[in-house]
């Protein structure tokens, strides 16, 4: 009945856009029905747990589908092509972006604080073959950053990451494909390690969440505020620690290992397959191996299954962390100084207690947590 409701609604709201392009004021009030119907959209991507929002040219249609728990699936609403360009000029206002820019990609953010719901969206626009397509990412604001605790670290790797994170110095990774949880983990760390006995700085882009104690920095290339140029302003400014959101390049690689080597924890993130990938990837944007050993403390590895929550019936609700812990211990800083290969490093990383992956997918499989079949899906692909 609730969804005959909602068919019902779209298709009246469908009915006055049209009727709102008839007369030209497409998005002239608050109250107009192509502002309702991006609330509509809005509001269903929230009350179904959608991290993404996206909207795509489908034909002669406009056709919009959600990520949840990692996921896509599409919605049953289609907006016809001819009003695709007053949904998309609705958004772009919303992120302040050109509305008059179709022919390149556009980004932008907004509050979205509807129904007793208040939700940070960045958008972002590309113009593809047929319009524009728009992707939206939501970011609950009500919701709280989660603990270390929180994270599904195994007991071990719980200890063993919180040592890493309270040593006076050093390089810590996390690593792993994009929405593997990367932030999430590294705001964890920082609602931990922040107190008024250390300074920390963060270098982000964009800023995902706003932490009260903690001086983020919200990257700005336009304006000469790259990851670079704001490790060599930290610098000055009596810092311990440091968030950088990412190592982009070789001159931030060089910025962030030399931080590192003078006193300051530094915490970053890398897209890499593994933890021992993340060691080459750093050597192979021009990192000198023996500044590497000197300053890496511990790479973290990370992906995100779907929470089993019935195991018979294969229903997911939520998502949890796998985690690949490398702690760099002599033996590993050996491997690194004497150049042994990728081979070598992860054999001697296993043999020193580093679980892989899969054998935490496998360990958390067999604790009910999620299934194997999650675990190959989101590994392998398969």
């Amino acid at each position: 009945m609730a969804m005959d409701n909602e068919e019902n609604f779209w298709r009246i709201l469908i009915s006055q856009c049209r009727q709102e392009a008839r007369q030209k004021e497409a998005g002239g009030t608050e109250n107009s029905a192509i502002v309702r119907l991006a609330n509509f959209l809005l509001l269903q991507a929230i009350e179904q747990r959608a991290s993404d929002l996206h909207m795509e040219p489908y034909g002669e249609e406009l056709r919009f589908r959600l990520r949840v728990d990692g996921l896509l699936t599409e919605l049953p609403f289609r907006l016809p092509a001819s009003l695709a360009p007053m949904l998309i000029s609705r958004f772009k206002v919303q992120g302040n972006m050109d509305i008059a820019k179709h022919q390149q990609p556009q980004d932008g953010s907004f509050i979205f604080a509807e129904q007793g719901h208040k939700v940070d969206v960045r958008a972002a626009v590309m113009p593809v073959a047929g319009g524009e397509m728009l992707t939206l990412r939501l970011l609950d604001l009500q919701e709280d950053l989660l603990r270390l605790g929180e994270l599904g670290f195994t007991p071990d790797k719980e200890t063993q990451f919180r040592k890493l994170l309270n040593r006076p110095a050093g390089l810590i990774i996390v690593c792993g494909p994009m929405n593997s949880g990367k932030s999430t983990t590294l705001y964890a760390a920082l609602r931990e390690l922040n107190t008024a006995a250390r300074k920390w700085i963060t270098l982000e882009d964009p800023i995902e969440r706003h932490i009260q104690g903690i001086n983020q920095v919200q990257i700005n290339p336009k304006a000469g505020l790259t990851y670079a140029s704001g490790l060599r302003a930290i610098l000055r400014q009596d810092a311990q620690g440091i968030l950088l959101g990412e190592i982009r390049d070789e001159k931030t690689a060089m910025m962030a290992v030399r931080m590192a080597l003078t006193g300051h924890l530094l915490l970053t993130t890398l897209h890499t397959e593994n933890a021992v990938a993340a060691v080459f990837r750093m050597l192979e944007m021009g990192v000198p191996p023996y500044l590497l050993a000197a300053t890496l403390s511990g790479v973290l590895a990370q992906r995100l299954v779907r929470r089993c929550v019935d195991a018979e019936q294969k229903i997911y609700r939520g998502r949890l962390a796998l985690q690949e812990l490398l702690v760099v211990d002599p033996s590993i800083r050996e491997a690194i100084l004497t150049g042994q290969s990728r081979e070598k490093l992860e054999e001697i990383a296993i043999k020193q207690g580093m679980a892989s992956l899969w054998k935490d997918g496998e360990a958390k499989a067999a604790a009910g947590l999620t299934t194997l079949a999650e675990v190959g899906r989101v590994l392998y692909g398969s």
